[in-house]
Order: structure tokens, then sequence, then C-alpha cells
């Protein structure tokens, strides 16, 4: 099952890479990645589609969250559109 993850990142050198890395070595698959910098190019926003077989999305958000230039995390619902906020 495939589930988007948007992160807010500050705007820092490897940050992404950082990130995306995590990801990836925690044994989920990257499907998408999306970037954006808010108004002030202070902070990015990473939308990152995943992929996982069997493997909590919960415990992947805190990890993330553990990550020095993560701000948030949450997960996007794919029905609705609303977050799941951790």
């Amino acid at each position: 099952m495939n589930r988007t993850i948007e992160v807010n990142l500050t705007h820092a050198e490897g940050a992404i890479v950082r990130t995306l890395g995590l990801i990836e070595r925690r044994g989920f698959v990257v499907h998408g990645v999306e970037t954006a910098s808010d108004a002030h190019g202070g902070a990015l926003v990473l939308r990152v589609e995943v992929g996982s077989r069997g493997r909590p999305y919960d415990v992947l958000l805190r990890q993330i969250l553990r990550l020095f230039d993560v701000r948030h995390a949450f997960l996007v619902e794919p029905q609705a559109g609303q977050r799941l906020v951790c």
C-alpha cells in the first residue's frame, strides 16, 4: 500500500538526501518525490509517496521527526486529503 508523507524541512544542505535516505534504510520504497519552497525560502516542503510491505508508517514518521532539519511530518490521508499529525 502506498502512502504520502509530507515533511517540512529547514532549507539546509543535505536535508532532502538525509530524509530520503532514512526512508529507504528503514525498508520503505520511494515511488515519488515532490518539493516546494515556502514564500520566504527558509523551509522546504517535501512530499514523498512511499510503499511498504507491512511496515508501520507511524514508526517511520517518528524516525523522520528525529532528523535534525525536520520541523514536522505527517501522513496525507488518501481519501479526504486530511492530515494525520505526528
